[in-house]
């Protein structure tokens, strides 16, 4: 009886230091990684969300940039973070599913290592080529891939596994061709060679790729979604375009460490979801071709759980094999 009485003191004093930690959580300031280079999709939603963020919880929200390798190693670097409350991740569908499947040995398991707090948004890449390319349609891209030796056209992604990389795979599944892929660490750097004509297209993220798009700098041929893109008037959908089962759109989100109180790991996503659901803050996200939604804690969590279980029969069909 007396050591049951010692644990149940012990638990009662655990959880009230937990709750107390979480009524003055935060007392300094937050760090978000971002595991890709400063301008990229993710880099560029974590920047609008951030200063209301700050402005909610009372503290200043630092952005630290560290890209590289399908974003493993800024995900690498925060779930080895003190689980706190103080450093989190700006995770997407590739730090956070599709590298589980691209990768043998991963410095992190997506599955156990964080705890989601908050889906920021879900969107498209658009298909982009030099604005003087041959290719004038998706269908002339089609066409230019049959004809060409497999593997002589390029497409420029963020690493393997990247939501840049999936677009290409299915593309390639669908339509019985092949190209090759050249790595960089973010988007800025693509979409720069596909300028330079250094690369014949890439399947980018809008965030980026839209204001080039806008500034005659490269040719949008068509988005991965099922629908067509505000952002992108007059782009048609892939789907459109003669492959009626082609669709890809991933998320962006906001992950802490395992580990994190749940007091905390609760207060960050309801101000997460809070702000993302802010009239000015949908209408930026959604100006970038993303959709703004706000799910936190458990119900984003689930949203992650259901894309691992549909990407992994896919990869494993579409003949990706981990390295």
């Amino acid at each position: 009886m007396r050591i049951l009485s010692h644990t149940l003191a012990a638990l009662l004093v655990a959880t009230a230091t937990t709750a107390a930690a979480a009524a003055s959580f935060p007392d300094h300031p937050i760090t978000i990684v971002v595991p890709y280079s400063a301008g990229g999709g993710v880099d560029t939603l974590v920047r609008i969300i951030s200063p209301l963020l700050a402005q909610k919880l009372g503290q200043p929200v630092l952005i630290e940039n560290r890209a590289g390798v399908s974003g493993m190693v800024g995900a690498a670097m925060a779930a080895r973070a003190k689980p706190d409350g103080y450093t989190l991740l700006a995770g997407n569908t590739t730090t956070n599913v599709t590298n589980l499947f691209v990768y043998k040995q991963l410095p992190y398991d997506p599955r156990k290592d964080f705890v989601p707090l908050a889906m920021v948004s879900r969107g498209p890449c658009v298909l982009v080529v030099p604005p003087d390319s041959k290719f004038n349609s998706v269908q002339d891209v089609i066409q230019g891939l049959k004809a060409a030796p497999p593997d002589t056209l390029t497409y420029g992604t963020s690493g393997n596994g990247s939501f840049q990389h999936m677009s290409a795979v299915l593309f390639s599944s669908l339509t019985q061709t092949h190209m090759r892929q050249i790595a960089y660490k973010g988007s800025p750097n693509v979409l720069t060679d596909v300028i330079g004509k250094r690369l014949d297209m890439a399947f980018e993220v809008i965030p980026v790729a839209e204001p080039l798009i806008k500034a005659g700098k490269v040719k949008a041929l068509a988005v991965t979604s099922k629908t067509e893109i505000p952002a992108l008037p007059g782009v048609k959908p892939v789907a459109d375009l003669g492959l009626p089962n082609f669709e890809m759109v991933a998320w962006k989100g906001i992950f802490a460490p395992a580990g994190t109180p749940e007091p905390v790991a609760r207060k960050l996503g309801e101000a997460l979801s809070a702000v993302i659901q802010l009239p000015e803050i949908r209408q930026r996200i959604e100006s970038l071709g993303e959709i703004a939604d706000g799910r936190s804690n458990a119900a984003f969590g689930q949203a992650v759980q259901a894309d691992i279980a549909y990407w992994g029969p896919i990869l494993h069909n579409a003949g990706v094999q981990p390295e």
